[in-house]
């Protein structure tokens, strides 16, 4: 935006100067360039080349009104005579003038005799002088009588003009007029004798400088029966020349001249010489009103084209970041794993993500537009909307709610989000909750009965001394299962309410699976169970590992593997334990060939209480899990019913960490 500004305030500037200098140029007749340079003080050059001299100018004695010397007075006159005059008061310095002849004016310039004289701008006079801005324009122009037919110099025909012989106008004459046998020229020796030859009607016209004719007339006949044809024969520019030598006099010349036309001085000269018949003594252009307004127009459309350009360019650049932002905003709601919908007030759909066309099995053209409450695949989310809890739906749990978007325009949003795994958190969350209460309460429990169960083990002990008959020892040894089982069942609770507080050790873990298996061997040996080992990487390894958990682990799925297969009839139940080290964690795949679990009950498996024993409490395989979870390990199981069943147990190992308890 600043940018912009600046720049627009440069093209500002540089309308502002074209106009101004297409101003100066129609009021002063110079350029810009020359205006302000001449518009300065005098150098200090220049004020010592004034002092130091007087300053000489030649005329021509016999160019009325411009410069003559009068026979009454013997003094110079004319419209030059009296621009030096002013020249001198306005540059504070003395100007002489020295009539001459104007055939010898160029030369005594030249030679040096003067300083400065008025002369017409010629190709010539230019490879010589040095020229001031131009004072008039010397403007060769034919004067008829009023009830001439002829406005144009194009018109003139079949007709006889007085001309000066060997004038400006003479020259241009011929040129204009070569070969045209119907315009006569009659060639007179000065102004009088043109007028003489007008009057006496012996020619049609006179052709020569208006100036001198305008003043001939204000002077003589002061009527208006004659007129001017509208355009020139010729047209040159009179101005001050110098010597190329004399820089310094040319411009204090150019500042004085510019000084005068700003003072408006050259009209008040021009107001005292002529009457009615007022020449054009400054430089004008027919042109120039329409090539200014040209100038002017072309700067405003330029500015105006680039303006427009600048604020298309700025449109464009934030019509593609809004298309972006707007890409970016809809890819962010089609990743949201949550429906959208925004509505309108009429409760029409302008807009949705891509899970919500999943939700509801539709495309984006299917949807936009139509109310919200005529799809069909949207009702039942509607029916639950705002529900403090997720509802049912397809399997799936979700929560709807409305939420206000633009309450000036009416629009809404509606959320429909995937509740399903949230729902399941919460409910394992609170499971995880009653199992600590759970746990509390059965440590105590388990405690409290304890005590009494030491009690009857002791008196059991005493009465079987006293035993009389085999009845009374069959009831002592079911007395004495019984309190096996009940404490079997508190070793359980305890082990249920117990957290895993062990640190890690350093040992050798392949010795530590031998060890459980031959603690278990009679009871394998005992079922006809056979067992099959195989340590893969790592298996003459220390690590640092929980050694109560690995061992926890173990005994519980050797015992849940003899009771599955215990019953089956043939005989030859297997065990196959498979362990190696794999990075940071020993692998163990633990399989049995029992009846296996049956689908619909392997997701239950670890879930607290759950067993399919008669005499089981439901707790090993959830403390396994809960155990393996509690330093970040891991258990999972495929099975098969009526095939076996596989555990696969990941133990987290401790890199130069732990206990050395070797």
């Amino acid at each position: 935006m600043r940018k912009k500004l600046i720049l627009s305030v440069l093209l500002f500037i540089i309308c502002a100067g074209v106009i101004k200098s297409v101003d100066i140029l129609n009021k002063f007749e110079i350029n810009v360039f020359d205006y302000i340079r001449y518009s300065v003080g005098m150098t200090p050059e220049e004020s010592r080349y004034l002092e130091s001299k007087k300053i000489y100018y030649g005329f021509d004695v016999k160019d009325a009104p411009f410069s003559y010397v009068s026979f009454e007075n013997d003094q110079n006159m004319g419209i030059l005579i009296d621009y030096f005059n002013q020249l001198s008061v306005t540059l504070e310095s003395d100007f002489v003038g020295i009539p001459y002849n104007d055939y010898n004016l160029a030369r005594m310039l030249k030679e040096g005799e003067v300083d400065a004289a008025p002369l017409n701008i010629t190709r010539y006079n230019r490879d010589v002088f040095l020229f001031t801005q131009a004072l008039y324009t010397e403007r060769s122009k034919i004067l008829v009588r009023s009830d001439s037919e002829f406005e144009h110099v194009g018109d003139v025909n079949n007709i006889s003009i007085a001309v000066i012989a060997g004038t400006t106008a003479h020259h241009a004459a011929n040129e204009y007029f070569g070969g045209q046998k119907n315009v006569k020229l009659i060639l007179a020796k000065n102004l009088e004798d043109c007028f003489y030859m007008f009057g006496m009607k012996e020619v049609d016209a006179i052709l020569g400088d208006e100036a001198q004719i305008s003043y001939h007339l204000n002077q003589a006949i002061k009527d208006k029966q004659f007129r001017f044809l509208s355009e020139s024969v010729s047209e040159e520019e009179v101005a001050m020349a110098v010597n190329k030598d004399n820089e310094t006099l040319y411009h204090i010349l150019n500042k004085g001249i510019l000084e005068l036309k700003k003072t408006n001085q050259f009209a008040h000269i021009h107001s005292k010489w002529f009457g009615s018949f007022i020449p054009e003594v400054k430089v004008r252009s027919a042109s120039g009103s329409a090539a200014n307004m040209v100038i002017i127009v072309l700067a405003i459309i330029f500015f105006l084209v680039f303006w427009n350009r600048a604020v298309a360019e700025q449109v464009n650049i934030k019509t593609k970041e809004l298309k972006e932002s707007r890409k970016e905003i809809r890819d962010i709601l089609d990743s949201l794993t949550m429906g959208i919908i925004v509505t309108d007030r009429e409760d029409c759909i302008e807009m949705c993500n891509v899970t919500l066309c999943r939700l509801i099995g539709a495309s984006f053209p299917e949807v936009l537009g139509r109310n919200i409450f005529e799809i069909e695949a949207l009702a039942e989310y509607l029916s639950h909307v705002d529900q403090k809890e997720a509802f049912k739906y397809n399997g799936l749990y979700y929560l709807a709610a409305w939420r206000d978007f633009d309450v000036a325009l009416g629009k809404k949003i509606l959320t429909i989000e995937d509740y399903t795994e949230r729902y399941r958190y919460e409910l394992l969350t609170r499971q995880e909750s009653k199992m600590i209460a759970v746990g509390e309460l059965s440590a105590g429990f388990a405690h409290e009965i304890r005590n009494p169960l030491g009690l009857i083990r002791s008196y059991i002990y005493i009465l079987r001394k006293k035993k009389s008959t085999e009845l009374d020892g069959h009831a002592f040894a079911v007395i004495d299962d019984s309190v096996d089982r009940i404490n079997r069942l508190i070793e359980n609770l305890l082990s249920f309410s117990r957290l895993s507080m062990e640190n890690t050790a350093l040992v050798d873990w392949a010795s530590v699976i031998e060890g459980i298996l031959q603690l278990e061997e009679k009871n394998l040996e005992k079922n006809g169970i056979a067992v099959k080992i195989q340590m893969g990487a790592g298996g003459g390894e220390k690590l640092y590992l929980n050694k109560d958990i690995l061992e926890l682990v173990l005994i519980n799925l050797i015992n849940n593997s003899v009771d599955a297969l215990k019953e089956r009839a043939e005989g030859n139940g297997e065990i196959r334990l498979n362990a190696e080290v794999s990075g940071d964690k020993l692998v163990i795949d633990f399989s049995d060939n029992g009846q296996g679990i049956p689908e619909d009950k392997i997701s239950s498996v670890f879930n607290p209480f759950y067993t399919t024993k008669d005499t089981g409490t439901g707790l090993g395989l959830y403390i396994v899990n809960s155990e393996l979870s509690g330093i970040g390990g891991h258990i999972s199981l495929e099975s098969r019913y009526g095939q076996g069943t596989t555990f696969h147990i990941i133990v987290p190992i401790e890199r130069g960490g732990g206990i050395d308890t070797e």
